[in-house]
Formats: structure tokens, C-alpha cells, sequence
């Protein structure tokens, strides 16, 4: 078997050209490079290099060689991450989501066995779990097939507040096609709800504010109205700091109303339940 250094050395030969800047790069001696290379060799059984008085050519198999030493190097590289990646996964729980609700209720757990992924996760779920990459995801749909499974977490409710004086406020219940052509506030980012946002309300402007002690003092100055929904006092960061001067008012769209899902491999599941116990128990509270 090839030893990994002799193919580290062709690679770096390969991109520098010469033995000189091949050992400089390494740090390593002269002499040791070149031994190193016409080891390559034997143990390969063929020739890597044409050599001339005081220089050194890769021929085409040298060259090819190279080749094929980068990609089983980053082959490898990628290899010891995943196994790393996989025995992290055995230790800690990784967790992601495609909306900032779930990452609320996961937060007030203050599980310290949690690792959670910090930006939102908008695609490839089922990559991101088959690698290893998540140990589960809590997203706003099911995912069923042979390696996967999901359990229903709870439903996100949107609700709009606004001003005493605000109009609106003579309905119990608001539907977006009410808030049309309104400016209103939103945090960011917000994962599907923005798409949601456009689809429903696509003549209205939403000002987007992805700092949440920024959006928070912004609430109290403010006359705008503004989303929150029924996991949004849940938020340590500005959930506890919302303006309590406003009426707030329920949507009525089914859009508004987004169920919920823990979705992990089956080989994972009773890795996850304990997690999705505590999920389901903390959202029930407010759902």
C-alpha cells in the first residue's frame, strides 16, 4: 500500500515544479523529497520522472500519477470527515431547521447534548441526514421513504400586531388579503415564511430586520405593525421585549398555521425520541 506522504510529496512536485520549492513547501530536505520520489517509483513499478542533468520532468505517467494522487488525497481528506462527522453524530445531536420557530422551542431547552445549525436549512434534507451531516431536521413538512421518518413536533400560528388606533383592530381575526398594501415589519431571516409572505401579500412591503436587539428597539419606536406568532415569546433575545402596547390579531389563512416535523433516519430514532419529547412537550405549551 502507498503511503500517504509519497503521495503528498508527487502532488506538491506536481504544482511547484521543482525539488527546491517542493521541500520549501513541505519543509522538508532536498535529499528527502528526492528519495521519497524514487521510492513512488519502485513501489509503483514505473517510471515518474524524466530526468536531465540538474533537472527533474514529470513524464506523462508522472503527470498522470499526480493526478491521481490529488484525488484520492481529497478522497481521503473527505473520508476522515464523515468518519468524524459520524462519531460526533453518536455523541452530540445535530439539528437544523427551515424556519426560526423550531430553533426557538430547541433553544429554550437548553439542552447542552444539542449542537444546533445556526443558519436556516433550506434544502437537501435528505443529503444532510444521510451523511450525517444533521441527526435531525424540523422542518414544516413529513419526509417518509426506506431510510427516513418524521414525527409530527406542533404547529407555528402568525399573528399580526398593531397600534390601538389601527383600524384593523375592530376585527377579531385578520387574513393576509386584509394587510394588503401595508408596510409592515418582519425579522430576518425567516426561511419559507418570506416566500410565504410574497405569495400573499405581494403588493404590501415587509421591512426585513436581521439584527434581534436592533428589531426589538425598532418595535418600541415604531407605529408599524408587525408578524409574531405563538412561539415568538419563546425568543430569549427579543421575544421578552415586544412593544405591550399592541393588539394582536390572529391570521385565519391556512398558510398562517405551518405543522411541524422531526425528520431523522430511522437507525436514529432512539437517539431522537428523548429530544422529540421534550420538542412536543415545550410546543404544546404554546401551540
Amino acid at each position: 500500500m502507498i503511503e500517504n506522504y509519497l503521495l503528498e510529496e508527487l502532488v506538491a512536485y506536481a504544482k511547484y515544479g521543482t525539488i527546491a520549492k517542493t521541500a520549501e513547501f513541505l519543509d522538508l530536505t532536498q535529499p528527502a523529497v528526492t528519495h521519497s520520489m524514487k521510492k513512488l517509483e519502485e513501489e509503483l513499478g514505473v517510471k515518474l520522472f524524466i530526468r536531465k542533468p540538474n533537472k527533474l520532468y514529470l513524464s506523462e505517467t508522472g503527470k498522470y500519477t499526480a493526478l491521481e494522487a490529488k484525488k484520492l488525497i481529497n478522497g481521503n481528506l473527505d473520508f476522515t470527515k464523515k468518519v468524524k462527522q459520524f462519531d460526533k453524530d453518536q455523541t452530540t445531536l445535530v439539528v437544523g431547521f427551515n424556519a426560526p420557530g423550531p430553533g426557538i422551542v430547541l433553544r429554550s431547552l437548553h439542552d447542552k447534548n444539542i449542537q444546533i445549525k445556526n443558519n436556516l436549512v433550506e434544502n437537501n434534507f435528505e443529503k444532510l441526514l444521510s451523511e450525517h451531516q444533521l441527526t435531525c431536521i424540523l422542518i414544516n413538512f413529513p419526509i417518509e421513504d426506506r431510510d427516513i421518518t418524521s414525527t409530527y413536533l406542533g404547529t407555528e400560528s402568525m399573528s399580526v400586531n398593531l397600534q390601538s388606533e389601527c383600524k384593523l383592530n375592530k376585527n377579531k381575526e385578520l387574513s393576509f388579503k386584509k394587510l394588503k398594501g401595508k408596510t409592515i415589519l418582519s425579522p430576518s431571516p425567516i426561511g419559507f415564511w418570506t416566500k410565504i409572505y410574497h405569495d400573499e401579500i405581494s403588493d404590501s412591503k415587509i421591512i426585513f430586520q436581521n439584527e434581534s436587539t436592533e428589531y426589538s428597539e425598532i418595535l418600541q419606536y415604531s407605529v408599524l405593525p408587525f408578524f409574531t406568532t405563538n412561539l415568538t415569546s419563546l425568543d430569549s433575545q427579543w421575544g421578552k421585549n415586544l412593544p405591550n402596547n399592541r393588539t394582536v390579531r390572529p391570521l385565519s389563512d391556512k398558510v398562517a398555521h405551518q405543522k411541524f416535523y422531526a425528520v431523522y433516519l430511522k437507525q436514529n430514532k432512539n437517539r431522537v425520541m428523548p429530544l422529540i419529547e421534550k420538542l412536543q412537550d415545550q410546543w404544546s405549551k404554546y401551540d
